[in-house]
């Protein structure tokens, strides 16, 4: 139970995950230099997360994000933002997460994680809302949910 960091040939096998209410298309990256993390709960693929480094923007910019039918409001969603922002820390970004969101989840983001709007359907995690994703949703998976 936990993360797991999908390297580029088990990234080729998520091709039938819509039989549990996927849509994306996770066999394909969205761009050349991403990371795409899964979330196991048992045993299943209960979330997937694709993002990308991008230290010229001083951001991880989050392309995909989807949890399993089954997994819905069950915290996943904000275990894989809380994933990506401990991640921007790590880099040096300050936690900075930016993200296109469908528009019916554009309010959402908002008001149950934190994110700010920039424009359009762009929104952004800082620093703060990153720490309080971390401290909501990573206590217990890398020990005291705490960022350093």
């Amino acid at each position: 139970m936990g993360f797991v960091q999908l390297k580029e040939e088990e990234k080729k096998t998520l091709t039938d995950l819509a039989e549990h209410g996927y849509v994306f298309d996770w066999a394909t990256p969205s761009a050349e230099h991403t990371e795409t993390v899964s979330y196991i709960s048992n045993g299943d693929i209960a979330g997937l997360v694709e993002y990308e480094r991008q230290p010229e923007n001083l951001c991880d910019y989050l392309w995909l994000i989807e949890v399993a039918d089954e997994y819905k409001g069950t915290g996943v969603a904000g275990k894989l933002l809380a994933y990506v922002g401990k991640d921007s820390l790590e880099a040096g970004f300050d936690g900075f997460v930016v993200l296109e969101a469908k528009s019916a989840l554009f309010l959402y983001f908002q008001v149950k994680y934190g994110a700010k709007a920039i424009g359009g359907r762009r929104l952004f995690f800082d620093k703060e809302a990153t720490q309080n994703l971390i401290d909501s949703y990573l206590e217990g998976e890398f020990g005291n949910g705490k960022s350093e």
